[in-house]
């Protein structure tokens, strides 16, 4: 059996239909989804069309991530605590553009499964680890070293970070997938792998490919997104280009800029300007495209 599995879609569809038609292309029926399928791209209803028709026409296994946690928690807690602009209006208009039928479906999904057949090796899945989604399993850190030693299989897929990667401890793996939506290294190409048993082992396969990113890139305008959290969809989009991750860089910038002329910084309420000085300081202007310098 061969099994594709992707992860941290983040709303952008155009990726994840050039996964889906590699996965399709190499004969793929089974799909392991592991979570944060929207925020921080347009459209989410986009994909979250494409994970539905999925669900209907293929075997899927699905995993809820910390961005689906968000916006549940959004809605439990009366919709409070999100306002236009960089800190937070992507989660807010991502949650404007989601429907009742969306959140019941994120809140039937487990943050961890484990896998299991009949007469094939079981795995676990998750989205950060198997006891939080918001936990992450980076490299060789004692955290991933400490879960992987834990695991009830010798073998687990997992999400968060957009990183590709293998780690083996004990003859035990962790397999990252990467991101198919803000992916990083590779030039910002979408990545996924696919994972096939081997005679009684998982052996996983990665993927990296070019797609339509004009595409994606175009809606992040139409759609109102850039209007409603300018800078954050600028490094964001920034990302999808370069394959270069500076969304924390960004964010810890802008809010130490706010400190020191402020006196203090509390999210979401950090004006934008000091968004845009964090973006000017790392050479990215407010379409996400470089700004060339010596």
């Amino acid at each position: 059996m061969d099994i594709a599995v992707f992860s941290d879609i983040h709303s952008n569809h155009s990726a994840l239909q050039a996964c889906f038609d590699k996965a399709c292309e190499k004969g793929i029926t089974n799909f392991a989804l592991l979570g944060d399928y929207v925020t921080d791209c347009p459209n989410p209803q986009k994909t979250m069309e494409m994970i539905y028709m999925m669900q209907k026409f293929f075997k899927v296994w699905i995993i809820r991530g910390n961005r689906e946690e968000y916006l549940l928690d959004y809605k439990k807690r009366g919709e409070t605590g999100w306002k236009k602009g960089s800190a937070s209006g992507t989660l807010l208009y991502t949650y404007k553009n989601l429907t009742d039928k969306d959140f019941n479906f994120f809140d039937s999904l487990p943050i961890y499964s484990m896998w299991k057949q009949k007469g094939m090796p079981s795995f676990e899945m998750c989205h950060g680890s198997p006891t939080s989604s918001r936990e992450f399993m980076m490299g060789k850190s004692r955290t991933t070293r400490r879960i992987v030693a834990q695991l009830k299989s010798d073998f687990i897929i997992h999400g968060h970070h957009h990183e590709q990667e293998t780690y083996t401890y004990r003859n035990k793996r962790a397999v990252n997938p990467g991101s198919i939506g803000i992916p990083w290294n590779f030039g910002g190409k979408t990545q996924f792998a696919i994972i096939h048993d081997e005679g009684g082992r998982w052996e996983e396969e990665y993927y990296q490919l070019d797609y339509d990113r004009k595409e994606i890139l175009s809606e992040f305008s139409s759609s109102g997104l850039m209007e409603m959290a300018p800078a954050w969809a600028a490094v964001t989009m920034h990302t999808i280009r370069t394959g270069i991750d500076l969304n924390q860089t960004i964010l810890m910038r802008a809010t130490q800029l706010c400190e020191q002329e402020r006196g203090e910084a509390h999210w979401p309420d950090i004006p934008e300007r000091y968004w845009a000085l964090a973006l000017k300081e790392n050479f990215i202007d407010m379409n996400g495209k470089d700004i060339p310098h010596k």
